[in-house]
């Protein structure tokens, strides 16, 4: 049996090897063997972008206060590696700008906006020209409307559970991408004929999961998923590697 290989989004970088978000996140994620960096977009009171996940610093810097009520010479200051182990003591927060710069050769972007000005976000899309190795999702409904009107040739993808239908996501958001989510709550969707409907009408899949399994990653596989989300970026790497090895064999 032939299979497609499931590219992998780097959730926040590779979060267990190094601070989330940060450049050596990112850089660890790549050397790992992911595909695309999946990484959150807020804005400073200044206007200035930054790639960072929480609401406000307190958890992943060495201050505290709110991303949106910070200038952003406040947020070039803080220490965002320290807190995860003593050697990444000097890391800062990326700004979008750098980042885009940084990484535009060497990987495709899953870009999530938290809360941002979209305009400000497409135009550095549009500068850097990266469109084609980009996509854009959000959990706010009307970040996604306003990324969609701001950068329309840009890959919308869209999380199943917000409509759970494909014709709806694909009329109301422009979806070009659907994300299901695997895990044992309430939240979960990634089923086979969710996988199937998708696919029916013609949107690439994409699963986010928390799990380093290999069971849940025979299914990404065997369900022909085009990309997983995941933290676990080396062991799923380690899985497709194993999986093109026979294959070949």
């Amino acid at each position: 049996m032939t299979y497609l290989t499931p590219q992998i989004a780097c959730h926040r970088g590779a979060r267990f090897t190094a601070p989330e978000n940060t450049d050596a996140s990112f850089d660890a994620a790549l050397a790992q063997g992911g595909d695309v960096l999946e990484f959150d977009v807020r804005q400073s009171r200044d206007g200035v972008l930054y790639v960072v996940h929480d609401a406000t610093v307190d958890r992943t810097t060495n201050g505290s206060g709110e991303v949106a009520h910070m200038t952003s010479r406040e947020l070039d200051a803080l220490d965002a590696g320290a807190w995860f182990h003593p050697r990444f003591e000097g890391l800062r927060l990326p700004r979008l700008d750098a980042f885009f710069a940084r990484y535009k050769a060497r990987a495709q972007f899953y870009i999530e906006v938290k809360w941002a000005d979209c305009a400000e976000i497409a135009k550095l899309i549009r500068a850097h020209d990266i469109t084609a190795q980009s996509y854009t999702c959000s959990f706010s409904e009307q970040m996604h409307l306003d990324m969609l009107r701001h950068a329309p040739k840009l890959r919308q993808m869209v999380h199943w559970r917000r409509e759970a239908d494909a014709d709806l996501l694909i009329e109301k958001y422009n979806a070009a991408i659907v994300e299901f989510v695997d895990g044992d709550n309430a939240g979960h969707d990634f089923t086979l004929e969710n996988v199937r409907a998708a696919q029916a009408a013609g949107l690439r899949t994409q699963v986010y999961s928390e799990r380093n399994d290999p069971e849940l990653f025979a299914r990404v596989r065997d369900w022909g998923v085009d990309c997983i989300n995941t933290d676990h970026v080396a062991a799923f790497n380690a899985f497709r590697m194993s999986q093109d090895s026979q294959i070949l064999l």
